[in-house]
């Protein structure tokens, strides 16, 4: 699989996800297959490169990148300490 390939996947996710809803994950474990250029999260910096030529927003960008796993981890762990945060705030 190419870059671009997964670039094609990732975008793919977002047309039917929303951006908002998708993120990069890093466990490369127990493989021995890699697409070509992402060998391990070095790799991301090429991925998101090829996404700005296709497009992609800085803000894009940054919600795939972590964004979106802050925004949620923060809305898990404010639901959990009872702080005043609606839990369907995390599937906008």
């Amino acid at each position: 699989m190419t870059l671009a390939q997964v670039a094609d996947h990732v975008e793919h996710a977002r047309d039917v996800a929303g951006i908002r809803h998708i993120g990069l994950g890093g466990d490369f474990d127990g493989t021995d297959a890699f697409p070509e250029q992402l060998e391990g999260v070095d790799g991301y910096p090429a991925l998101l490169l090829e996404l700005a030529r296709r497009g992609w927003s800085a803000s894009e960008l940054a919600a795939l990148a972590g964004a979106n796993v802050l925004r949620v981890l923060r809305a898990t762990d404010a639901a959990f300490a009872g702080t005043d945060v609606e839990l369907t705030r995390l599937t906008r």
